[in-house]
C-alpha cells in the first residue's frame, strides 16, 4: 500500500494499544437472521450480487500465459477464464454451444492453444470462437458457426487481480471498482506472486459466516486462545472502507515495539498479515512472503463453497522453501478449518432453528458490519431487467 495509509494504520493502531481503544462503527447493526437461512434472499445475492457484480476470480498469476485458464462459478453460472494469444485474460460460460457440457474443469493449460470439449471434442480458440467439429461437419451446415462460439463474459484486469461478471453486457471499469485497492496491490507488487497450491472445501454453514469470522479480531482471545491469540491481538483493530472493499490489518503483538522505533524505520509487513475484503465475496490476506484469495459461495443457504489458493513471493527454489510454503498453508487451512469454520456450522444450526429472529453486531466488529451494510446497498443498487421483481423483506438496521 501507499506509505501514508501504511504509517496511518500503524499510528492508529498504536493510539488505540495505548488509549485501550479501538475503531467503532457509528452504531450497532441488528441482522435478520433469514438473510443467512432463506432460499429467497441467497437468490436474491445470487442474482444482484454474484450475477450483476464484479468478483474477484483470480489473480492475473494464475494466468501466466497464454492458453492457461481457471473455471469457477458465481450465481451459478459457470465461468472460464483463459489467457488469450494477445496477453488478455478473457472470460466466457463454460458451456458448450453444443449439448452444454463444460469445456474445461478445474485449472490448467489448454492443449495447442485450444479449448476442447470433452463430450464430442467441439474446439474453440482462446478468444471463444468455434473452429472444429470432429466427426460431425455435416450434421451442422445450416447452422451459422460465427454464432456458436463461447458466450462472452465481461472480464477485466488490473493490479494483479482479474475481475469477471456473469451477467451484463457493461464493461468493468478495474480501476474504477478497485479504487486505492488497486494501488495497495501494485506496491504489493501481487502481479509477481506465484501459485503454489489450492484447496476446495465444503461447510454447513451460510457464505457470509464463514467470510464474517475474518472481518472482525474479536473473537480472536476467545475462540483462538490458544493457536493465535499468543501471537496477535484481538483488539485493536483499524480498517480503511474503499468504496464497497476494506483494508485492515491483523496485527502481531510485536507491533506494539514500534512506539520505540523512528517512522522512518516503520514496516506493517513485518508485524502484521493485511487482508482485504474484496466485495461481494472474497478475501485476499497477504504477507511479504505468501498471499491467499479466499472465495466464498452458497448452493444452499446453509452451505458454504470455499476456494482457497495460496500464492509465494517468489518462486519454490528448493525443498526446503516447499516446505516452508507448505506449512505456511496447511496453519491458514488447520486454524480456519478446526476452529473458524466449524465455528460457523454451530451458529448455522441454530439460525436455521428459527430461536433467534435476529443477531447483534457491536460497533468495535467494524469490518462485519461493512460487509452486510455493504452488501445491501450494492443489492440495492444493482441493475435489475424489469421483469424480475426483487424480494423485500427487512433489511440490516441498527441494534435496538
Amino acid at each position: 500500500m501507499q506509505r501514508a495509509a501504511e504509517l496511518s494504520l500503524i499510528r492508529r493502531m498504536l493510539a488505540h494499544l495505548e488509549a485501550g481503544t479501538t475503531d467503532q462503527a457509528p452504531r450497532p447493526l441488528s441482522l435478520p437472521a433469514f438473510h443467512h437461512t432463506a432460499e429467497s434472499h441467497l437468490e436474491t445475492e445470487r442474482r444482484l450480487l454474484f450475477r450483476r457484480q464484479p468478483i474477484a476470480a483470480a489473480l492475473s498469476a494464475d494466468l501466466p500465459a497464454p492458453g492457461r485458464f481457471v473455471t469457477l462459478e458465481s450465481g451459478g453460472v459457470p465461468l472460464l477464464v483463459v489467457r488469450g494469444a494477445d496477453g488478455k485474460a478473457r472470460a466466457y460460460v463454460n458451456v458448450c454451444r453444443h449439448r452444454g457440457a463444460p469445456v474445461a474443469a478445474g485449472h490448467g493449460e489448454a492443449a495447442g492453444g485450444r479449448l476442447r470439449c470433452p463430450f464430442h471434442s467441439w474446439t474453440y480458440d482462446l478468444e471463444g470462437a468455434l473452429t472444429s467439429i470432429p466427426l460431425g461437419e455435416s450434421g451442422y451446415g445450416a447452422c451459422d458457426r460465427r454464432a456458436l462460439g463461447l458466450h462472452a463474459r465481461a472480464c477485466a484486469e488490473s493490479s494483479g487481480l482479474v475481475l469477471v461478471r456473469a451477467e451484463g453486457d457493461e464493461p468493468i471499469d478495474a480501476r474504477a471498482w478497485l479504487g486505492e485497492v488497486a494501488s495497495d496491490l501494485e506496491t504489493l507488487g501481487l502481479e509477481g506472486f506465484h501459485p503454489f497450491a489450492s484447496r476446495s472445501t465444503r461447510w454447513q454453514g451460510n457464505w457470509k459466516l464463514l467470510l464474517e469470522t475474518f472481518l472482525e479480531s474479536y473473537h480472536v482471545f476467545s475462540l483462538h486462545r490458544e493457536t493465535v491469540h499468543p501471537y496477535y491481538f484481538s483488539l485493536p483493530m483499524v480498517a480503511d472502507r474503499i468504496g464497497p472493499h476494506l483494508r485492515f490489518p491483523v496485527a502481531r503483538r510485536t507491533l506494539a515495539d514500534l512506539k520505540n522505533v523512528p517512522e522512518s524505520q516503520w514496516r506493517l509487513a513485518d508485524h502484521a498479515t493485511v487482508q482485504w475484503y474484496l466485495a461481494p465475496n472474497a478475501l485476499l490476506s497477504a504477507t511479504r512472503d505468501y498471499a491467499l484469495l479466499w472465495r466464498f459461495s452458497s448452493s444452499s443457504p446453509n452451505s458454504c463453497d470455499v476456494e482457497t489458493r495460496f500464492y509465494t513471493a517468489r518462486p519454490v527454489s528448493n525443498e526446503a522453501s516447499e516446505k516452508r510454503w507448505n506449512d505456511s498453508f496447511e496453519l491458514q487451512l488447520r486454524v480456519t478449518g478446526a476452529e473458524d469454520f466449524p465455528m460457523q456450522e454451530k451458529i448455522q444450526r441454530g439460525l436455521d432453528s428459527g430461536a433467534a429472529p435476529s443477531l447483534v453486531i457491536g460497533t468495535h466488529e467494524i469490518g462485519v458490519i461493512h460487509l452486510h451494510e455493504t452488501l445491501a446497498r450494492l443489492i440495492a443498487e444493482a441493475p435489475v431487467p424489469d421483469s424480475q421483481a426483487t424480494p423485500t423483506g427487512p433489511k440490516p438496521g441498527p441494534a435496538r
